[in-house]
């Protein structure tokens, strides 16, 4: 028997009644065991387990002394929103993927607001080599550190700065100078970049 909010009326038979408000009971009694701790268990009951959220097909309404935590559709993948009191501009806290392993190429996370962070090594890498980030986001930021260099005489001085930075990619430009004399094409290094994309 399903729920029913219309019982008991006042005409009820108090027979009849005692059956529908029963099966109204074991209902609420079902339903409210999905996600939380049983009504009849004495410690914690009543709390969540799990908090599922639906799909909003927009942005909650909220006044002066409300906020607001849900999920929203991006690009057809379900992301958790906060919703700031007054309705303010709603704040992305999720994101579809991370990669934080420590040996892939490159690494990436997400920041709440919402901005993706990357974070990767590239070995011996070349003049103007194009580095494409994924996922592909519009970079606000890029820095370059060099490491590991090898250098062909002890009083070079080596640099790498990001270039030609657009989209989700930026080059590489790197140069080294001595005192004389000009680049040398033996020297070696890697460079770890960090970027921040919005």
């Amino acid at each position: 028997m399903s729920y029913s909010a219309s019982i008991p009326v006042a005409s009820d038979p108090i027979l009849r009644s005692q059956r529908q408000i029963k099966a109204n009971f074991q209902e609420i009694n079902q339903a409210f065991a999905n996600n939380h701790v049983p009504l009849q268990q004495q410690d914690f009951k009543g709390m969540h387990n799990v908090l599922t959220l639906r799909p909003q097909s927009g942005d909650p309404t909220t006044t002066a002394t409300e906020v607001a935590l849900y999920n929203k559709l991006v690009s057809s993948v379900p992301e958790i929103f906060y919703g700031p009191a007054s309705s303010a501009t709603p704040i992305q806290m999720t994101y579809q993927s991370i990669s934080t392993d420590p040996a892939a190429v490159q690494q990436y996370s997400f920041v709440a607001g919402p901005f993706v962070v990357y974070g990767g090594l590239i070995k011996n890498p070349t003049q103007g080599q194009t580095v494409t980030l994924t996922p592909g986001t519009t970079l606000l930021y890029v820095d370059l550190i060099m490491a590991d260099v090898v250098k062909p005489q002890d009083n070079f001085v080596t640099t790498a700065v990001p270039t030609s930075i657009s989209g989700n990619s930026f080059n590489i430009s790197f140069g080294a100078r001595s005192f004389p004399g000009p680049f040398s094409s033996s020297l070696k290094f890697d460079v770890y970049y960090f970027a921040i994309g919005l």
